[in-house]
């Protein structure tokens, strides 16, 4: 009698220990995390800022004079009470976009998905076209691009 009855719950019991794992999980993960320290957060400022001197390096990478006097700014301003946007910002005004190391404008982040989709389309529709006029010519339906590859 008994094995009937865990057998009747054993699934809503396994469910439940799943959500509860679940949100135990996504509590951790969206918990706030402590602040970051000044430090910690010219750090991280100076690792998205592309050093003048040494264009493939970060400022917080280079050991150039350049980089050196921005990393000084970076604490000045911070200490000056500025926001980590606002600090980015005024070296934006500085020196252009290109001083930021990743791309503020989702384009830059879309193009390359755009083009590989677009690429795939046009591959996709060739072979489809392809396959077409060679059914045609032997009178039968195309079979798709598998057919071809087996051929």
């Amino acid at each position: 009698m008994a094995e009937p009855m865990l057998r009747r719950f054993a699934f809503p019991i396994a469910l439940g220990a799943l959500l509860a794992l679940g949100g135990l999980v996504a509590v951790i993960l969206l918990r706030p995390g402590a602040a970051p320290s000044q430090a910690e957060l010219a750090h991280q400022i100076a690792a998205d800022l592309r050093c003048p001197d040494c264009q493939g390096l970060s400022v917080a990478d280079s050991s150039s004079a350049s980089a050196t006097e921005i990393r000084r700014q970076i604490d000045t301003q911070l200490s000056a009470g500025r926001s980590a946007d606002q600090v980015k910002q005024s070296f934006v005004d500085r020196y252009g976009e290109w001083i930021l190391l990743s791309p503020a404008a989702p384009i830059a982040w879309l193009l390359p998905v755009g083009v590989l989709l677009a690429a795939a389309g046009a591959a996709c529709g060739s072979c489809r076209e392809r396959d077409g006029s060679r059914a045609r010519s032997r009178g039968g339906g195309g079979a798709g691009c598998l057919s071809l590859a087996r051929s």
